[in-house]
């Protein structure tokens, strides 16, 4: 369950009047963009309704977009409010609303979406097959390359949306117009002017990829701990054999998910709007003049009494988002050659064990890594923007407090006092581990309680019960509020807006929307089916052939959970835009179902919660190209073939650094710790190995765990009628339950600073410099956060490939990284 964290996938530019650059309203619709959380509504402005919703947005108006800090509500009527609050002074345009049978009959949709297109519109072009495959081969590659290393960081669909736009105008600029004749198919490498629908093409396929390290883990567990023998080519297979069945299953449900008018999916109208922003531009010439580039700070009696703080019309006001990535890009790639090369301690500086680093309390205290953090700082991107938390700029202030006073309360609060006063023995084993302890706090031996491959219970009874960290198992018990509390949230929250988009979905099934559509091909469903059958053959062949131990009925039940729950979690995250955890569902019914057979755990992740989760995202996806109006075979073409390259570059990239790095997944191979496969094998034995009866049942000291499941499921309510009974407590109607638990189901496997650090970059960014530099946040925060990430992930690359793996390392004090806190690993209590 504890991958739920590293599911989140849930999942979070720069350019001029040349088409180099985004219009000043990226840091609005960015800013919405974080999956389970609330969008942060703008205050009035003016921008396109229905009506006129074939014309680009007023550079000028969207420059006057002032983001409060404290107007967000919790419950879903924000998307409404906030379209609303966009819409007010067309009163004219309003009124012609819902009733318009040419337009959608939803506000949110009215207001991103185009409701008119152009069929003749290039999208399946040379230009979108290289660019695809250019950003599908390097998502996979980076993404999978940092996962395993101790803090991982992660590209997603942002980076391919603001760097694919530049590119693609430089080869509509450059590449030569010429038709070519191949055996009578008439072909060019430059169709004209780079159009929104290659644009969009480009990003589905390579965000297919995006997400799929998590699976990978499932793999490496099984060759680094239950089976070294475990062949490439069986991983390559079962990987894509659960990719194909998630996408077979997103088509089969796109006639519910997809196609009605009433499954919103608010985040993919985040992505419509960042794509029209590039694309449907009127005034070109407005974004270079002075007046434009560096919006009028004063123009609000508010504004004139901070013009103190106000950055000022220089020369660096003037620097496109273009060259500030580039800026950015170059400082990240130079300065990561420190902290990832030279001088590795300045990842995690724990100041506490400088000080006293003979003192146990302080160490454990202090410790960044393996301690509760406190004190603890680094002066690496990676840490601040990590793929546990995504980056900190595309988290709204609020919702990283919520987040950050999740965490405060648990790890630097009740976890201490709880640990020192010894509960449940926790004393006698490390402070913080993601590791799994035998009572007298050795490492877990599998080996001494398996026989033939599966359980012994007997020897279970002789060797030892299973003990965990005390924040390894809060984890399980916050994890369970957790989804309870979504679950009560969603019902409470949204339960009557999801019972009336379900009634409207056959009458407002075929909008402007899917009318448009239906003048392109359409997938047949019979394809999709052929695909899902294929797919779960393929499945249980491979997995019974390479003598994986699963029984053949253990795999149809991975396919029936995911084929069970798609439709009804799809709906919810279609209406509500939150998901309810899915990890756990899969992990409670896989130890209860296929407990004794520890390799269960990975077919079970595998079919029953990655491919659901995939699906889903597929779906989405699906979504955002229906409303773009792209061809559905051109879309299915390029996701499954951003699929097949994804799958193969990231499992071979795995294989191939176990066989190449020395210690892979251990302490003792720092940076490559493997910090996400090493819990997911630990998991294998908590769920499935030894089973939750037996770990969380009656006579276990974490059977008080379960109440967690009450807790969460109580906890909503009150918060809820406080902010009905005091709506006008600001600060109040911040308050979300579901995001403050998911505070901490991240750790383990994060590191300890990474949060302190996460949240110090969001406030001086996302309240600091959003508050009293809006202009400049409004231009250059994203660009910001893509610049670092880019530079980064290249840095990095260059560093093992040139360095490391020409035995070029540098072996000093500055880089004996774990010398720093050397008694935070060991318990309080000797057992």
């Amino acid at each position: 369950m504890t991958g739920e964290a590293v599911d989140q996938k849930s999942e979070n530019g720069s350019l001029t009047k040349s088409q180099t650059c985004l219009p000043e309203s990226i840091g609005h619709v960015l800013h919405t963009q974080k999956m389970l959380i609330p969008p942060d509504p703008p205050s009035k402005s003016n921008t396109p309704s229905s009506s006129e919703n074939t014309t680009g947005y007023n550079s000028e108006e969207i420059d006057a977009v002032k983001y409060p800090e404290s107007t967000c509500t919790s419950d879903n009527s924000e998307v409404d409010e906030y379209i609303k609050d966009k819409e007010d002074d067309q009163d004219a345009l309003k009124s012609k609303g819902a009733e318009d049978p040419e337009d959608s009959p939803f506000e949110v949709v009215r207001s991103a979406v185009s409701n008119t297109d152009v069929p003749d519109m290039p999208s399946m072009t040379f230009r979108t097959h290289v660019l695809g495959i250019f950003f599908v081969c390097l998502i996979s590659f980076v993404n999978q390359f940092y996962w395993e290393r101790d803090n991982p960081i992660a590209l997603n669909l942002l980076i391919v949306q603001l760097l694919c736009y530049p590119m693609g105008v430089a080869m509509a600029w450059g590449l030569p117009k010429r038709t070519w004749n191949l055996f009578g198919y008439k072909w060019t490498m430059n169709p004209g002017e780079f159009t929104i629908k290659e644009h969009v093409l480009i990003s589905l396929m390579s965000n297919a990829s995006a997400f799929m390290a998590l699976t990978v883990d499932i793999f490496a567990v099984l060759r680094l701990y239950y089976n070294p023998s475990f062949p490439l080519w069986a991983a390559l297979l079962l990987l894509l054999s659960g990719q194909m069945f998630a996408y077979a299953l997103a088509g089969l449900s796109r006639a519910l998910l997809v196609l009605p008018a009433p499954m919103i999916w608010p985040s993919s109208l985040i992505n419509a709007s960042l794509f029209r922003t590039f694309h449907e531009r009127q005034d070109h010439n407005a974004e270079t003049t002075p007046e434009h580039a560096v919006p009028d700070v004063t123009s609000t009696p508010h504004a004139r009494q901070r013009w103190q703080w106000r950055w000022r019309r220089g020369s660096f006001s003037k620097i496109t988002r273009t060259r500030f990535f580039w800026v950015c890009f170059i400082c990240s790639f130079v300065w990561y050659f420190i902290p990832g090369y030279f001088l590795q301690m300045l990842s995690t500086v724990s100041l506490l064990c400088l000080v006293a680093p003979n003192n146990q309390l302080a160490n454990m205290i202090g410790d960044g890594k393996q301690g509760l953090g406190v004190l603890a700082f680094s002066l690496d991107w990676s840490v601040f923007s990590n793929a546990f938390l995504q980056s900190p700029i595309a988290t709204p202030f609020w919702a990283a407090c919520n987040l950050f006073v999740g965490f405060v309360l648990v790890f630097w609060v009740a976890l201490p006092v709880a640990y020192f006063k010894n509960l449940w023995g926790s004393a006698t084993l490390p402070l913080y581990s993601m590791d799994v302890f035998t009572t007298n706090g050795t490492r877990y031996d599998i080996s001494k309680v398996m026989r033939d491959g599966v359980f012994d219970s007997q020897a279970y009874d002789n060797y030892s019960p299973l003990r965990m960290s005390l924040e390894f198992s809060w984890v399980y018990g916050i994890g369970f509020a957790a989804l309870m509390s979504i679950l009560v949230h969603i019902g409470i929250y949204n339960g009557k807006e999801i019972i009336t988009r379900l009634r409207e979905t056959k009458a407002k099934h075929d909008d402007i929307h899917g009318k448009l559509i239906t003048s392109y091909p359409s997938v047949k469903a019979w394809w999709y089916m052929v695909l899902l059958i294929a797919s779960c053959a393929t499945g249980i062949g491979v997995g019974i052939g390479a003598g994986i131990g699963v029984p053949w009925w253990g795999y149809m039940l991975s396919f029936a959970i995911a084929i069970v729950l798609v439709i009804p979690v799809g709906i919810i995250q279609a209406i509500s835009n939150r998901q309810p955890g899915l990890s756990l569902v899969a992990e409670l019914l896989s130890g209860v179902v296929l407990q004794g057979i520890p390799t269960g755990y990975s077919i079970l992740k595998l079919y029953g919660h990655g491919s659901l989760a995939q699906a889903l995202s597929y779906a989405q996806d699906m979504k955002l190209a229906h409303y773009m109006k792209i061809p559905p075979r051109h879309v299915m073409i390029y996701q499954l073939v951003g699929i097949v390259v994804s799958v193969i570059i990231q499992t071979c990239l795995f294989f191939w650094l176990i066989d190449r790095i020395p210690d892979m997944c251990r302490p003792e191979g720092y940076p490559w710790v493997c910090r996400s496969t090493n819990l997911v094998y630990s998991a294998s034995i908590i769920w499935n190995l030894i089973g939750p009866m037996k770990v969380f049942g009656e006579g276990s000291p974490y059977s008080p765990l379960l109440w967690g499941f009450l807790f969460g499921l109580v906890l909503p309510i009150p918060v809820y009628y406080l902010q009905r009974r005091f709506p006008n407590q600001t600060w109040l109607q911040h308050v979300y339950v579901p995001v403050i638990l998911s505070g901490i189901v991240g750790l383990p496997p994060m590191p300890s600073v990474d949060f302190p650090m996460w949240f110090l970059f969001g406030f001086v960014f996302n309240f600091i410099i959003h508050r009293y530099w809006h202009a400049w946040w409004q231009k250059y925060n994203f660009t910001l956060s893509a610049g670092l990430d880019s530079g980064l992930a290249l840095s990095g690359i260059l560093q093992f490939l040139a360095l490391a793996q020409n035995g070029l390392k540098l072996d000093w004090w500055g880089n004996q990284v774990d010398r720093q806190c050397t008694l935070s690993k060991k318990p309080w209590i000797s057992p």
